[in-house]
C-alpha cells in the first residue's frame, strides 16, 4: 500500500510530493533533500496495525493538508525495502514501484520478503548471542540454539538433546536466519562441492587432506577465521535492513534506494575483503587438489613467481582473482568472482571516494600512479557487491566446519 504527501521546504517553500509505500513496521524514519536548495525534510510514518491506520509527523518541512494530488516542484517516492525512481521534477510514473517488476519476480520477491519477516527482534537478538558464544561456551550454544531451533526445525529438537553437535546446531541457526538475504542456491552448490568433491571422497589417509586440516589450516588460522568471520556476521546483522533493495528485481529504471548508509557499509565491504584476501589460498589449495590431486599443483598459465600454494599466498589481492580463475570449477571461484574487485576496496579504503548522494553514485581513484583517474560504481551495485562479499565470507567459514568434520571422523575411526 502506498500513500502520498505534499510537503513544502522550511527553507526555499518548494513542493515536494512524497510518494510513501507503508512499512511493515510502527515507525519508519523518512529523510530526503528539497530538490531546490538541498535542505533536509524529514519525519517518522507511525503505523497502527490494530486500527489499522497510519499518520505521517514531520520533523523538518510543513505538511500541506489542502494541497492538490498532483501538487509538487519535485516527485520522490520512499520505501525502506523496494527500489524506486530518483527524484526528479516529473510527476510520478503511473505504476506503482511494487508493479515495476520484471515478470515473473514479482512472486519471488514477496515471498522472500516474507521469509524475512519470519524472525523476530528477539530471534535475532539471540542469533547475535549465539554468534558471541560460538565456538567456546558449548553450555550456552546448546541454550540459544535449542531456543531458536525449537521453533524453526522442531523435529530435530529430539537430537540436539540425545547428542548435541554445537557445530551443527549453529550452522541450522545461521542458514535459517541468512539464507532469505543471499543467493541460497549459489551458497548451497558451493558447499555440495566441499562435501562431495573434496571432504566427502576423501581417505583419511591423504596426505593432501590431512596437511589441509592439519598444518594449513591449523587451530590457529582456523581459530582467527572463525572470530573474524562471527564479528562479520554481528556486524551484518546490524546491517541487514540496507540490503533489502538488492534482492527485489526491479527493472533499469529503478535504481535508487530511499535509505542509505555508505560510511558503514563500505568499511563492512572492505573488512570481507580483507578476510576473503587473507584467507583465499585456502580456496586455492581446494582447487589444485579437487582438480589436480595436489595442493601445490597450479594451473596452467600461473605466473612465473606462483610455484604452489605458499607463493600464491604471499600475492598481493589484486593479482589473486585471475590466478583463481584459471581453474575449471565454478564453485571455488564463486567465492572470488563477483565480491573480489580490488580497485574498488583501494578506492574507498583510503579515502579516495566521493558518494553523489543525489544519483547515488560512488565515484572512487584506486590508481596511486593515476590519481585522477575515475573509476564509479551505482550504489545499488555497490550493495550487491558487499552482499556477495559477505557471502564468501560464509562460505570460507563453512571450511571450518569441514576441517572439524574430518578431524572429528578421522578420530572416530581411529586414524
Amino acid at each position: 500500500m502506498w500513500t502520498r504527501y505534499i510537503i513544502e521546504c522550511g527553507t526555499c517553500q518548494k513542493l515536494s510530493n512524497l510518494r510513501l509505500q507503508i512499512p511493515e513496521r510502527e515507525k519508519m524514519p523518512i529523510s530526503f533533500e528539497c530538490g531546490n536548495c538541498k535542505s533536509e525534510i524529514s519525519g517518522t510514518l507511525l503505523v497502527d496495525f490494530k486500527k489499522p491506520e497510519f499518520k505521517y509527523e514531520s520533523t523538518r518541512g510543513k505538511v500541506l493538508e489542502d494541497a492538490k494530488y498532483d501538487d509538487g516542484d519535485y516527485f520522490v517516492e520512499f520505501s525502506d525495502t523496494l527500489k524506486v525512481a530518483k527524484p526528479s521534477t516529473s510527476p510520478h510514473n503511473i505504476v506503482l514501484p511494487t508493479l515495476r517488476t520484471n515478470t515473473g519476480s514479482f512472486e519471488k520477491s514477496k515471498m522472500t520478503k516474507d521469509l524475512r519477516k519470519l524472525q523476530s527482534d528477539e530471534e535475532w537478538q539471540d542469533f547475535k548471542d549465539l554468534c558471541k558464544v560460538y565456538p567456546n561456551n558449548k553450555a550456552a550454544i546448546k541454550t540459544l540454539s535449542y531456543r531458536i531451533l525449537e521453533r524453526i526445525y522442531p523435529k530435530y529438537l529430539y537430537e540436539i538433546k540425545i547428542e548435541p553437535d554445537y557445530r551443527r546446531n549453529f550452522f541450522m541457526s545461521l542458514n535459517y536466519f541468512v539464507f532469505p538475504w543471499i543467493d541460497k542456491q549459489n551458497h548451497k552448490t558451493y558447499i555440495d562441492y566441499l562435501s562431495k568433491e573434496l571432504f566427502g571422497i576423501a581417505d583419511y589417509n591423504d596426505p593432501e587432506i590431512n596437511s589441509l586440516t592439519g598444518t594449513v589450516l591449523d587451530d590457529k588460522r582456523n581459530g582467527k577465521i572463525i572470530r573474524d568471520s562471527l564479528d562479520l556476521i554481528i556486524r551484518w546483522i546490524e546491517l541487514r535492513d540496507y540490503f533489502h533493495y538488492v534482492v527485489h528485481d526491479t527493472t533499469a529504471t529503478q535504481v535508487h534506494a530511499s535509505v542509505e548508509n555508505f560510511t558503514a557499509l563500505k568499511n563492512f565491504y572492505t573488512d570481507c575483503f580483507e578476510l576473503i584476501g587473507r584467507e583465499g589460498d585456502l580456496v586455492f589449495r581446494c582447487q589444485n587438489i579437487s582438480e589436480r590431486g595436489s595442493q601445490d599443483s597450479i594451473p596452467a598459465g600461473c605466473p612465473r613467481n606462483v610455484t604452489d600454494a605458499n607463493s600464491f599466498q604471499t600475492l598481493d589481492n589484486g593479482r589473486k582473482l585471475d590466478i583463481i580463475n584459471l581453474s575449471s570449477n565454478p564453485e571455488p571461484k564463486s567465492i572470488f568472482v563477483h565480491s573480489f574487485k580490488s580497485k574498488l576496496r583501494n578506492g574507498i579504503n583510503h579515502n579516495k571516494a566521493k558518494f553523489d548522494a543525489k544519483n547515488q553514485i560512488i565515484k572512487y581513484y584506486p590508481i596511486t600512479k593515476r590519481p585522477d583517474e575515475e573509476h564509479r560504481i551505482t550504489y545499488i551495485e555497490f550493495l550487491k557487491v558487499a552482499l556477495d562479499s559477505f557471502n564468501s565470507v560464509l562460505k570460507i567459514l563453512q571450511l571450518t566446519k569441514m576441517r572439524s568434520n574430518y578431524i572429528y571422523f578421522k578420530a572416530k575411526n581411529g586414524l
